[in-house]
């Protein structure tokens, strides 16, 4: 049997479309491609958002993250130094993965107040570790006439480094008692400078409003002069807690620093809070788990050398901060080892 052309051709595109139809039929009953298993050991890379220059978490975070480096299967890692808003930043933007950040501010970011109000809230920070507490403690030179805040007044001080803790907590004090960085000379210097001037006379003070203790700078310094304290308005102290989260009244405990002339320094009230790790809700629950377990167990040989975990416990690690829940798999850690 003989076609002519035109029927020849709609045959072939008839074929054509039979052939189209049951190679779609074929690839639907086809089953679905079974998901991809997650990578056994994967690698866990931790890009960490450490503290500030010259305070006492370099030293922690250098000997955690070797611990980490060891004793956790294919992990490598590294820390830059930095400040609790720069590195909840670098937390939501994907440069770091753990940081080193405070409560009050990390109230301030899952909010989008005071320096995250122009980006908005940070969604899906979760705390790694809680570490230690912090306070105020605001120093003048023993044989200055600066017997209160007022007494500043046109004077220079550092608050530490611009968008920290200190310098966040500073300003809400101030503005509490009528006053604020308009008022004063302020030096925005990391904590060793501020020691450095402080020693060479030209500051007049080291307000660290939120800070731990004992200060290795505040510990410098005090070795090498006599200090005073100067006293943090209890109106001040009672505005600033109304107003903000992650922030408590605290007191700096009598005799944690032996001045220069051998006496200790009394108890003082203020604010504070608590330093602490934070991850994003995305991290695995295995490392999470795993980062916990190894700051566990090398606890003590990290209150052996930072003077500020020795007055915790290492159950203290597991200790909630109000607003700010635990990642699933610290919870697994300290569960299991009956911290909660």
């Amino acid at each position: 049997m003989s076609f002519n052309k035109r029927t020849k051709t709609r045959i072939i595109s008839i074929l054509l479309i039979l052939l189209l139809v049951l190679a779609t039929a074929c690839q639907a009953e086809a089953p679905p491609a079974a998901p991809e298993e997650p990578e056994a050991n994967a690698p866990l890379v931790v890009n960490m958002g450490g503290g500030p220059v010259g305070a006492a978490t370099e030293v922690l975070y250098t000997m955690m993250l070797e611990d980490f480096t060891t004793s956790i299967e294919n992990c490598t890692g590294g820390q830059t130094t930095g400040a609790p808003a720069p590195n909840l930043m670098g937390l939501k933007e994907g440069k770091y993965n753990v940081v080193h950040t405070i409560s009050d501010v990390t109230a301030a970011a899952q909010e989008g107040q005071a320096m995250f109000q122009e980006s908005g809230p940070i969604e899906g920070i979760m705390n790694l570790i809680t570490i230690s507490e912090h306070t105020t403690t605001w120093v003048v030179k023993a044989d200055s006439p600066y017997m209160s805040i007022e007494d500043l007044k046109g004077k220079s001080f550092s608050p530490g480094p611009r968008g920290t803790s200190n310098d966040i907590a500073t300003q809400r004090l101030l503005a509490e008692i009528g006053l604020s960085y308009d008022d004063f000379k302020v030096e925005f210097l990391n904590f060793a400078d501020a020691e450095q001037q402080m020693l060479d006379g030209h500051l007049d003070a080291m307000l660290f409003s939120f800070t731990t203790y004992p200060h290795p700078s505040l510990l410098s310094v005090i070795a090498k002069e006599q200090v005073r304290f100067l006293p943090v308005p209890e109106e001040a102290i009672a505005g600033v807690v109304s107003k903000y989260k992650g922030v408590k009244a605290t007191v700096l405990p009598e005799g944690v620093y032996t001045l220069f002339d051998g006496t200790k320094n009394p108890a003082i009230k203020g604010i504070g809070g608590n330093l602490h790790l934070a991850v994003k809700a995305e991290m695995s629950e295995d490392d999470a788990y795993n980062m916990v377990k190894v700051f566990a167990e090398n606890f003590a040989s990290y209150q052996e050398t930072v003077a500020s975990l020795k007055k915790m416990k290492v159950e203290d690690m597991a200790k909630e901060i109000p607003g700010i829940e635990f990642h699933p798999g610290a919870l697994k850690y300290y569960k299991e080892a009956g911290f909660i």
